[in-house]
């Protein structure tokens, strides 16, 4: 199992229920196919850097999570056929230092 960090934004626009269900759906997803999620941030809606789908502002989240190499294909594949999505980023955690900045930043955000 690797150790992952994956950021999404999701659309502004969504009431807080729709937000809610969005966020449950990509856990579901990585729980789902072998995945285990450490911790979650939710930071809430903040501005873009730049305009994105005509949106200037976004719903951001981050999911720390360890899961098999082949479920990042299909969370990113599910990010892009979601219209409610409109950022992700995910980030692999390999080095020894790069473990330990994992397990402090899951752990800041629990």
């Amino acid at each position: 199992m690797n150790c992952y960090e994956s950021l999404f934004v999701v659309k502004p626009t969504l009431t807080e229920e729709e937000t809610k269900e969005q966020i449950a759906k990509i856990e579901g997803i990585i729980s789902g196919n072998g995945g285990e999620i450490v911790s979650k941030s939710d930071m809430g809606t903040r501005n873009l850097a730049y305009e994105v789908e005509g949106n200037k502002r976004g719903y951001y989240t981050v999911l720390y999570f360890k899961a098999p190499s082949s479920l990042v294909a299909e969370l990113e594949r599910n990010y892009r056929i979601n219209e409610n999505v409109i950022k992700f980023l995910t980030v692999k955690f390999t080095t020894k230092k790069e473990l330990q900045e994992f397990e402090k930043m899951s752990a800041n955000a629990k």
